[in-house]
């Protein structure tokens, strides 16, 4: 009886030693693709969003951002402009709105580590009293377990992201697992939004890619942007994600609101507004 019990109590340690993530190369929906999954109910993991100094209109080296918060598990965040570097949507730290774009898609994630999908209303503000970290990019890719790939809806229409290329992006399985995802093969938005549902997510969202690719897992840059960047997403297990606070202005930064843009029929890839920037991703394809 002793020996079963202690058998018992080894297989225990064991589970709660193993690693809460794994990286994997495979097909999704036809396609090539790079995967890091991350266990987002393990009490070892936290996730953040950094930023470069001098934020929002700093940028850094993709080593500079490993070198400063020593994370996990690290990609390349939101689009932004490539004339004064601000992100096109909202950016939540520790709780704390700092900065507000205003557009696209936002990954949102709670204190309990719980994670959301939504899309945001152009040029409205957002209440993110409820999160705890928020990074807004786009477009959408799943919803409500349903690939829902709209990004004109979301105002993309820049030639340099609407056509095919490696992609990268973020989604949570319904069991709450962190996917990130690198694609391999060049897709567009749609067979990146099917991809993401082959992977088993139960909501996804789009991130920036191009010269602006960023990728490191466990000691090892996969991908270096060839470019310096302004914000990247950060898994960090066994330890807590660092609290930038320093290098974060006192109220977000937002841009002059708009008028409310014109109702938008979700099926008319005709509409005409475009997100008043001019994108980071200019080393994608052509539009199709």
């Amino acid at each position: 009886m002793l020996s079963v019990l202690a058998l018992f109590t080894h297989l225990l340690v064991a589970k709660s030693q193993a690693q809460p993530d794994k990286m994997w190369t495979g097909k999704a929906a036809g396609y090539t693709v790079r995967v890091i999954s991350v266990d987002m109910k393990d009490p070892r993991v936290s996730v953040g969003v950094a930023v470069a100094k001098g934020f929002p209109y700093g940028v850094d080296a993709f080593s500079t951002f490993l070198a400063r918060t020593k994370p996990t598990i690290c990609i390349n965040g939101a689009y932004a402009s490539k004339t004064d570097f601000r992100p096109i949507g909202d950016i939540v730290v520790k709780g704390k709105l700092i900065y507000a774009g205003l557009n696209g898609t936002a990954f949102c994630i709670t204190k309990d580590k719980e994670v959301a999908v939504k899309r945001v209303v152009r040029d409205h503000a957002t209440d993110w009293s409820a999160y705890e970290t928020v990074l807004a990019c786009g477009p959408a890719l799943v919803l409500n377990g349903k690939v829902d790939v709209m990004p004109e809806f979301e105002r993309f229409q820049d030639p340099h992201v609407m056509g095919s290329a490696p992609r990268m992006g973020l989604g949570v399985t319904p069991d709450n697992h962190l996917l990130l995802v690198n694609t391999i093969s060049s897709v567009t938005f749609l067979q990146f939004g099917k991809i993401m549902h082959a992977l088993g997510c139960r909501d996804a969202m789009n991130l920036d890619a191009g010269a602006s690719t960023g990728l490191y897992y466990r000691g090892k840059t996969l991908i270096t942007p060839s470019r310096h960047i302004t914000n990247v997403f950060e898994v960090h297990i066994g330890t807590p994600s660092p609290n930038l606070s320093a290098l974060y202005p006192d109220s977000a930064p937002t841009p002059t609101p708009k008028s409310p843009p014109p109702p938008v029929d979700p099926g008319n890839s005709t509409a005409k507004t475009a997100i008043p920037v001019t994108l980071c991703a200019d080393s994608m394809g052509k539009a199709s």
